[in-house]
């Protein structure tokens, strides 16, 4: 049973300090930049897929797939992600946090032609700071928001370094708490955008995307 009007459920907690367990509908655009391959090799697509995501305080993990049961016609699609984090804040007041927040994200993205066995298969390693804030806007809501530049390495099964990757990703969650007893609702946005430029020009992709989740915060 929904708790939004007990007050004797509600109970305040440290900001930033829930994990939110979540599942969304990004749309992805990707794009290829480079000149080197025939367009029956391209992978380029914009089509739906669906992630699925936790984010803790010092852990996020991600995994999207995007296939026929998302819409997509010609290309398969498969994420997996996870980073590790550290907050530093740099300034605290009642009801507010802003931070420094350094982390280390690797990753995994593979793009998959249907009618052929044209493939972008790549691993990521890349290290990034930026921005950080959590708000307390009243008893009910709260609002954290995060937005940082990564760059490091991506790389092919076998290969040690193919090429490099650069990453930028915001994300801000909106909390209505004590929705589910003394959980919250969580409605969150996120932006990702992604540079590979991997051996040559031949996996030389730009990513895009926009995702919209719902989930809990416990």
């Amino acid at each position: 049973m929904f708790s939004i009007d007990d007050p004797e459920q509600r109970r305040d907690r440290p900001l930033g300090s829930l994990t939110i367990l979540s599942a969304g509908w990004e749309l992805g655009d990707y794009s290829y930049k480079g000149t080197g391959i025939d367009a029956d090799q391209r992978l380029d697509f914009t089509e739906s897929i669906i992630r699925l995501r936790l984010d803790s305080p010092g852990l996020d993990v991600s995994l999207a797939f995007g296939g026929a049961f998302t819409g997509m016609n010609d290309n398969s699609y498969f994420n997996v992600y996870g980073r590790l984090l550290n907050i530093f804040p740099i300034k605290r007041e009642q009801g507010m946090i802003i931070g420094l927040p350094i982390q280390i994200t690797t990753d995994l993205k593979q793009v998959r032609r249907n009618d052929n066995d044209t493939e972008f298969q790549q691993s990521s390693l890349i290290v990034g700071s930026g921005l950080y804030a959590a708000m307390r806007l009243n008893q009910r809501f709260s609002l954290i928001a995060v937005a940082t530049p990564n760059f490091g390495f991506s790389f092919s099964q076998g290969s040690l370094f193919g090429g490099s990757l650069f990453r930028t990703d915001a994300k801000t969650n909106l909390l209505i708490n004590n929705f589910f007893g003394q959980n919250a609702l969580s409605i969150g946005y996120q932006f990702d955008y992604r540079v590979y430029r991997v051996d040559g020009d031949l996996y030389d992709y730009n990513y895009l995307s926009h995702l919209f989740t719902i989930g809990i915060g416990f």
